[in-house]
């Protein structure tokens, strides 16, 4: 693994367009402590979109997706000098997504800390309305403690299938069986816990599949496909290195199939449920959600 430490001239990455300045309820911003990410290695990294992003492309790499991560190594100093210039008044508007193009808790998360000494930051402010993490690895489960003191948390947990087997034929990843693990640890945590099954890949079967979401203590559950959440309506993909081993990528049924297992099954469980791109962008801000309650 290829591994570039350097300082970021910031931080907080605004969002004007895009996927995550969608409706109903857009974030405000994005922050990725890091450029690339362990886990292009495993079947995520198959279809990435990150891989094609500029900000991949032009960071001077001399190893392909995957073998290869920028460090920031001055993320939590940024962040805390971009939220303690803030009025309260401004902050109270942050809706945050960590990350977008790199997963938080990739492997060398373990050695640099750069998402805890982030999540240690957000932790002195109460008042933000809301941060994302959105992870696939187990490892979150360190941060429990911080988490915890944030109000405004939620860790969002991919879980793309219910299929080791499929993952293991194509490249792998964080262990399936670890990954429900992690959403009832933090659920048994008092942490706001979320599953996205995105983008949702063949798994075993509806049924099984589906009550195990419903089982899993998350409190919102989202269902994306390929097409609908690569950001380019499919043509990313098309050009990736998972079209080439997955004939049927393109596939977008057994997604909606899931979906509608889910609607029609969560009526009074209490779970929330979103679909691709209003899915992520569902949660409701803290004071509207404060006003339902």
């Amino acid at each position: 693994m290829e591994i570039l430490l350097k300082e970021a001239k910031s931080i907080l990455t605004p969002q004007r367009n895009g996927f995550l300045a969608a409706r109903p309820y857009p974030f405000t911003h994005s922050l990725s402590g890091y450029v690339g990410c362990g886990f292009g290695q495993t079947t995520c990294g198959l279809y990435c979109y990150a891989q094609f992003l500029p900000n991949w492309h032009f960071r001077g790499f001399t190893a392909e997706w995957g073998h290869a991560v920028q460090v920031k190594t001055n993320a939590a100093t940024l962040l805390e000098k971009a939220l303690s210039a803030m009025k309260a008044e401004a902050r109270q508007k942050l809706r945050i997504f960590m990350s977008s193009t790199t997963d938080p808790y990739q492997p060398i998360e373990r050695q640099h800390q750069i998402t805890r000494q982030c999540l240690e930051v957000f932790a002195q402010y109460t008042d933000l309305d809301l941060l994302v993490i959105q992870t696939r690895s187990p490892l979150a489960s360190r941060d429990f403690s911080i988490v915890q003191q944030i109000p405004y948390a939620w860790l969002s947990i991919s879980i793309e299938t219910d299929d080791q087997a499929y993952l293991k034929r194509l490249k792998g990843g964080p262990l399936l069986e670890n990954r429900w693990q992690l959403a009832r640890a933090a659920r048994a945590s008092a942490i706001n816990t979320q599953i996205t099954v995105s983008p949702c890949l063949p798994f075993t079967d509806t049924v099984e599949f589906g009550q195990r979401l419903l089982q899993s203590g998350a409190h919102r559950l989202i269902v994306d496909s390929i097409m609908d959440g690569d950001g380019a309506g499919g043509t990313r993909t098309a050009r990736s290195p998972f079209a080439k081993v997955e004939p049927g990528w393109a596939d977008t049924s057994y997604a909606h199939r899931l979906y509608h297992y889910l609607q029609e099954h969560a009526s009074g469980t209490g779970i929330s449920l979103g679909w691709s791109i209003g899915g992520f962008c569902g949660i409701a801000p803290r004071r509207v959600a404060a006003d339902r309650a």
